[in-house]
């Protein structure tokens, strides 16, 4: 009885291991080749490469795990992505991909934000680089779910997918004196 009950037990959990194994191999590619094209990336990057440091996947629009992050380096730049499958995708038309990553650096002062407008076509991924070189400010955009703080003299990077088109306001979250309730700015996402 003990016997039948451990081999039962036993194959019971070597049919989960290998479904569980085929499941990752199915959604994220082989794990070796992940390892290989991580290392090979590494490799052949040169010490002037810039890591362009974006935290969602420029082919699929996912928010990127670092436990399952592969990088690519594409004319000195080096990209993350979420799985190999979206490097293999990115090979194929880099520009494409490389055109929906828009970066700005947004200043947030008393009492503005500059640039006053962020204009962005709908499913770019939006990076926004905000300072404060005064006092505490904050990055507020409702409908995008973005709340942050930024600290006198920090950098906060703040990192989304435009999938809603629209105007919508960018607030200061922080209460930074008399006119901190004039302080907007505008992110414009077009169809």
């Amino acid at each position: 009885m003990f016997k039948n009950t451990f081999l039962v037990l036993m194959i019971g959990i070597i049919i989960f291991s290998l479904a569980g194994l085929a499941f990752a191999v199915m959604c994220h590619g082989d794990t070796g080749g992940h390892q290989a094209t991580q290392a090979a990336a590494t490799q052949a990057t040169p010490q002037e490469a810039v890591n362009v440091g974006n935290k969602m996947c420029p082919v699929s629009g996912e928010k990127i795990d670092d436990k399952m992050k592969t990088t690519y380096e594409y004319e000195g730049k080096i990209y993350n992505f979420c799985c190999p499958g979206c490097i293999d995708e990115f090979k194929k038309e880099p520009q494409k991909y490389i055109s929906k990553i828009k970066e700005f650096n947004l200043e947030a002062y008393q009492f503005g934000f500059s640039p006053e407008v962020i204009e962005v076509k709908k499913g770019d991924i939006v990076k926004i680089l905000a300072t404060s070189g005064d006092v505490p400010h904050g990055v507020y955009i409702k409908e995008y779910n973005i709340n942050v703080p930024v600290k006198k003299g920090q950098t906060q990077r703040i990192e989304f997918v435009a999938d809603k088109n629209g105007e919508f306001d960018i607030l200061c979250s922080v209460y930074c004196g008399k006119g901190h309730n004039t302080m907007k700015a505008k992110l414009i996402v077009k169809e």
